[in-house]
């Protein structure tokens, strides 16, 4: 009997909260959903650090048996992001800083935002700002980012009206908790982000204990004549892809004849370096967060419990601490060259 009355009691006030929200007109439900968000965006003292990448692809160099020609990588490579931290006010201004540039990460620069409503509530920085640099046809970024809730980490989650597809692009706002952080943080990240770039023979290792399931062994940035177009791209696009040598070249010196390959668009981040749509073993090992410890970046998964969705997923330690531990472990230095 008292688990029947609970249950009415449940559905009445399901109900009751139903009629509640039918209730409420069209242009209520806009507004609230306007406030709501610009209260979420205000009401952090500190601002936001938000990772901006405007188009990934999940399925790009994502399979490590599939074999890739001696020049079939070439003109292929995918889009990296940047690292941004914004701070709002409530009289509809943003200060926001990038990881561009040496100016860009301690100049502040200040312009307007508006939030509105119609499918989705949508955030627009209506007046330039360090965002626009990637609004062309090139980064195909936008300037418009739609709400779409909160992740399991309690990030908010935005997206774009570019692409109808899910996973294309990747937009996270992550609140700052200190001064230090709204200054820092995107020095931090042009700082790990430059020093990955700069190594000279970036090369990468997956293992689990004593298994290794990937390790790369191809002198991509090989700085020679005919090498400077793929130099190029990987820069302009910061875009890395790790290669292993499947069939080599009888020709000593020569590139291999065949290769496989992991790849992935890259950004800084205050730990270190973070990969969109993430360097993906298989369907469920795939590393996405690196930390930088000395001269290399280190990612090690641990299984993570989510109560709401009764899930678990795989994240990085540092990012995730309590986690369970797997043994699964990347690791990315820069190898010697002879």
């Amino acid at each position: 009997m008292k688990c029947y009355l609970l249950l009415v009691a449940l559905l009445f006030t399901a109900c009751s909260s139903n009629d509640d929200v039918f209730d409420k007109s069209p242009s209520q439900r806009s507004s609230e959903s306007i406030s709501s968000l610009k209260d979420e965006l205000v009401n952090a003292p500190y601002g936001w650090r938000v990772l901006y990448f405007p188009k990934t692809d999940s399925l790009l160099f994502s399979n490590p048996s599939e074999l890739i020609s001696q020049y079939g990588f070439r003109g292929r490579y995918g889009y990296g992001g940047d690292c941004f931290t914004m701070k709002f006010a409530a009289d509809n201004t943003v200060e926001m800083r990038a990881d561009f540039t040496e100016q860009t990460v301690t100049e502040s620069a200040k312009s307007e935002y508006v939030i509105g409503r119609n499918s989705f509530t949508q955030l627009s920085f209506s007046t330039y700002n360090y965002i626009h640099h990637l609004v062309n046809d090139r980064f195909a970024g936008s300037s418009d980012f739609l709400y779409m809730g909160k992740n399991e980490d309690g990030d908010l989650v935005f997206r774009t009206a570019n692409y109808l597809q899910p996973a294309r692009e990747y937009i996270v706002f992550t609140k700052l908790k200190s001064a230090e952080e709204t200054t820092e943080f995107a020095q931090k990240a042009y700082d790990n982000r430059t020093f990955f770039e700069q190594m000279v023979n970036p090369q990468l290792l997956i293992r689990k204990g004593g298994r290794t399931y990937f390790q790369s062994d191809i002198y991509v940035k090989r700085n020679v004549e005919t090498n400077q177009g793929l130099l190029k791209e990987i820069k302009e696009k910061k875009y890395y892809l790790f290669l292993f040598t499947q069939k080599k070249n009888p020709i000593p010196g020569y590139p291999a004849k065949e290769m496989t390959g992991l790849g992935s668009g890259y950004a800084g981040t205050e730990h270190g370096i973070t990969f969109r749509a993430g360097l993906r073993y298989d369907s469920k090992t795939m590393f996405f967060d690196f930390q930088r410890e000395g001269n290399r970046f280190v990612a090690e998964l641990v299984s993570v419990y989510d109560p709401l969705l009764r899930t678990t997923r795989l994240v990085s330690k540092h990012l995730h601490p309590e986690g369970e531990f797997t043994g699964l472990r990347a690791e990315i230095w820069d190898a010697p060259t002879e």
